[in-house]
């Protein structure tokens, strides 16, 4: 399912988190937020809720937000990247699905 939405996903990674490794010889985890954005719909109005769908070896792998004004915004800690599924919920009980790369709006950014 490709993105054919008016809606992206943008990932950001903090710089200022000092990655934390949650096994002895595990991999460092970064702190990354991900959020909603639109050219189209730029308050996000249109939209009530969302969920994501994360790796399958993420614990919680399904994540909702119903509050706009973050952008719909969650943070997880991960090594790496990866494809994350989108279900938007909108205003006019319609139901957008896309997914999309984690890399394809990445950010980098000292929070």
């Amino acid at each position: 399912m490709e993105n054919n939405t008016e809606y992206i996903l943008k990932t950001i990674i903090n710089k200022n988190f000092k990655p934390i490794r949650f096994r002895i010889k595990g991999k460092p985890h970064y702190q990354i937020f991900m959020e909603i954005e639109s050219e189209t719909d730029p308050n996000l109005d249109n939209v009530k809720r969302v969920e994501y769908l994360l790796h399958p070896t993420f614990k919680r792998r399904e994540r909702t937000n119903e509050n706009r004004s973050s952008n719909f915004r969650i943070e997880i800690k991960a090594w790496g990247t990866f494809v994350v599924g989108v279900t938007l919920y909108k205003t006019d009980d319609t139901i957008e699905e896309f997914k999309q790369h984690m890399k394809t709006h990445w950010l980098e950014d000292y929070l």
